[in-house]
């Protein structure tokens, strides 16, 4: 059943609440609903973060600032480059990694639409 109520939320830049992690990422959610879920993701520059996947979410995101890498595929090999102001889509249950391969810290908004669980960290790609 879709949630319902009678008024607009707001959530102010420092009520966010801690989400599940991956090592090298910062996640914070602003909005739950029974199909999404609204976050700010930070990561440091020249930072790799651990392999993972969202399950059956979809990830559809906007980089604020900074630059983002996507590493995935077979070992890891392929890529796809965001750049500052981009927007991106990460399918659902594919195996990837962030890179920020610049100095900047990359601060990016990501709803994550579907369900199941928010993150699952895993070794690696196939």
């Amino acid at each position: 059943m879709p949630t319902r109520t009678d008024h607009v939320s707001a959530v102010a830049p420092d009520g966010l609440a801690e989400a599940a992690g991956t090592p090298g990422l910062v996640r914070q959610v602003a909005f739950t609903t029974d199909r999404a879920m609204l976050t700010r993701v930070r990561c440091e520059g020249n930072t790799t973060s651990g392999w993972h996947h969202h399950g059956d979410r979809e990830v559809l995101g906007h980089l604020l600032r900074g630059r983002l890498r996507f590493e995935y595929g077979s070992g890891g090999r392929d890529s796809t480059e965001v750049e500052e102001g981009g927007y991106f889509h990460v399918p659902a249950g594919l195996v990837h990694r962030d890179v920020n391969p610049g100095s900047r810290a990359q601060d990016i908004v990501i709803a994550f639409v579907g369900g199941g669980p928010l993150v699952v960290n895993v070794d690696g790609p196939g």
